[in-house]
């Protein structure tokens, strides 16, 4: 697909389903020629029939494998070749599988870390010198789980909380290279992945989580779009994060304090029931 001249390319991760995919349409929309990354080809195909015929010739599908440096850069690189340029690189590839410490093997705390944080790291390094050339924006997608240790989420939170980290740093380094950086928190998303997630959360994950809300994958992904064009570096969606964005050091030792209340409790509901 050769490149348009003057049509801002934009490149995300994640781009066959959720959070991903629903940015795509909302860039789309905007007039942004889109990349989407994803494993699967035939999931990136369905997405971009999906997206409908109006943008189907404005989607370029690249498998790539976000836990593997070389597919990432071998995807910026097809990207750079064809259009010359990147000029919004949204890091949404992401899992989840949740489980009490105990109850976790290494594997699964190894394989969200690789995804969720150095997934993201990859595409970032691939991309970032080629972005400096002209500029553009890169937002990375955490999680309301950054803020706060949510048991249940030992193997997922640490990747998300190190996303944040990184977000924070790129944002003071690549700013004189004319790269703004940003970083979305979103809730709950009504998304297939989720649907996955619920059922194997266990009992305090689901009681904490559910005070947090769900969103849908469209209302996220038009609020961390149309913050980040504002140049907002922090993208919250809801109240709940918006209140963990500001104060969740002082709230922190209350919500520890209320899940070790609900913890207790289900301990002594197992206790009694057995």
């Amino acid at each position: 697909m050769p490149a348009t001249p003057g049509v801002k390319v934009a490149v995300i991760s994640g781009g066959s389903s959720g959070i991903g995919l629903a940015c795509a349409h909302c860039l789309l929309t905007r007039g942004y020629q889109v990349v989407l990354l994803a494993r699967d080809m035939d999931r990136l195909q369905d997405a971009r029939a999906g997206l409908g015929p109006d943008f189907a010739a404005s989607v370029e599908l690249i498998p790539t494998d976000v836990d593997d440096p070389a597919s990432c850069q071998a995807a910026i690189e097809t990207v750079t070749h064809r259009h010359g340029r990147i000029d919004w690189l949204i890091t949404s590839a992401g899992i989840v599988e949740p489980g009490m410490f105990l109850d976790l093997d290494l594997a699964a705390h190894r394989a969200q870390m690789q995804t969720n944080y150095f997934g993201t790291l990859h595409l970032v390094q691939a991309a970032a010198p080629v972005m400096r050339q002209t500029g553009g924006r890169i937002t990375l997608v955490s999680s309301g789980a950054a803020f706060l240790g949510i048991a249940g989420y030992s193997a997922y939170a640490p990747g998300k909380f190190a996303v944040r980290a990184l977000a924070e740093i790129l944002r003071l380094e690549l700013e004189p290279e004319g790269i703004v950086v940003s970083v979305a928190f979103p809730p709950d998303t009504e998304t297939p992945q989720l649907e996955r997630e619920r059922r194997n959360r266990p009992p305090v994950t689901r009681l904490v989580s559910e005070k947090a809300g769900v969103m849908t994958a469209k209302q996220v992904a038009e609020g961390i779009i149309s913050r980040a064009e504002t140049g907002a570096f922090v993208l919250t969606l809801s109240g709940p994060i918006a209140f963990l964005a500001r104060f969740h050091s002082l709230y922190g030792p209350l919500f520890a304090w209320q899940q070790r209340r609900l913890l207790k409790r289900l301990g002594l509901q197992r206790a009694s029931s057995g």
